[in-house]
């Protein structure tokens, strides 16, 4: 196999920008897990999107805090039911505004 091959057969999930969900709409999470970028912790949700798709969502770097390491093994065992909501962007910062509701 070719390397121009290798390119064309990789794939991957596409992201979805905190931004571009629904304000105010639940969006179960599906998966959760905790990584070390070069920017810091970083928490990646995988979420049921509205067409039913799962779709993985970085969040901002000031919510890694939020979400501790027994939510993520609680979301990741289905022991609970998490949702992520979506509050909008704040005027004043202009940052996305976050909750996690059960």
């Amino acid at each position: 196999m070719d390397l121009t091959h290798k390119f064309d057969v990789v794939t991957c999930d596409p992201t979805v920008s905190v931004s571009e969900l629904d304000v105010n709409r639940k969006y179960r999470i599906l998966r959760a897990k905790r990584l070390s970028s070069c920017f810091g912790p970083k928490v990646i949700l995988t979420v049921k999107t509205k067409d039913a798709a799962p779709a993985p969502i970085f969040l901002p770097r000031r919510y890694s805090d939020v979400f501790t390491d027994t939510d993520i093994e609680q979301i990741n065992s289905v022991a609970v039911f998490v949702h992520l909501v979506f509050k909008g962007v704040c005027p004043t910062t202009k940052a996305c505004l976050l909750a996690k509701e059960v």
